[in-house]
């Protein structure tokens, strides 16, 4: 009796494993990084001009409308990892965001930052600033890169 309950309770678990493993997704959506070191110094929250002829300053004493530029702006970390963001600012004008870290390697964390960090720039690029709604579902995400997003609109003079 003991024998048969033992191999039932085996049989079941052996069961749940198989339909959870045939379930769980096998290509997690990705998230494209940009590369820190492509604005010069790759230092996070630090701009650097990316034309010599460019009037942005560079450490953030630029206005709005005056000037050309890539910023980083610093790494935020929480819970959920660590986020940085990078603007790229032509005639004051934002024209780019890029995520350079987002998160972690977790299946849940990969998953949402490839819904929410593109949502996020889309809106950040229409509304040309960094104070907008945060993504539904990404409680993590939304402020951890918006608030590196705000760091690079400083560091840009927006």
């Amino acid at each position: 009796m003991r024998a048969s309950r033992t191999a039932v309770v085996v049989a079941g678990s052996a069961a749940i494993l198989g339909v959870g493993y045939a379930t769980a997704p096998k290509d997690l959506p990705t998230l494209d990084l940009a590369e820190p070191g492509d604005s010069g110094s790759g230092d996070a929250g630090s701009g650097e001009a990316t034309d010599p002829g460019d009037t942005a300053d560079a450490g953030g004493g630029g206005s709005a409308g005056s000037g050309s530029g890539t910023f980083d702006g610093p790494v935020v970390t929480n819970i959920r990892g660590d986020f940085q963001a990078r603007i790229v600012v032509e005639g004051g004008t934002v024209v780019s965001v890029e995520a350079l870290a987002a998160g972690t390697s977790a299946a849940e964390s990969q998953i949402i930052n490839s819904e929410a960090i593109p949502a996020l720039t889309q809106r950040v690029l229409e509304a040309q600033d960094w104070d907008v709604d945060a993504y539904s579902g990404a409680s993590y995400t939304s402020p951890g890169f918006l608030e590196s997003v705000q760091g690079a609109f400083e560091e840009a003079g927006l």
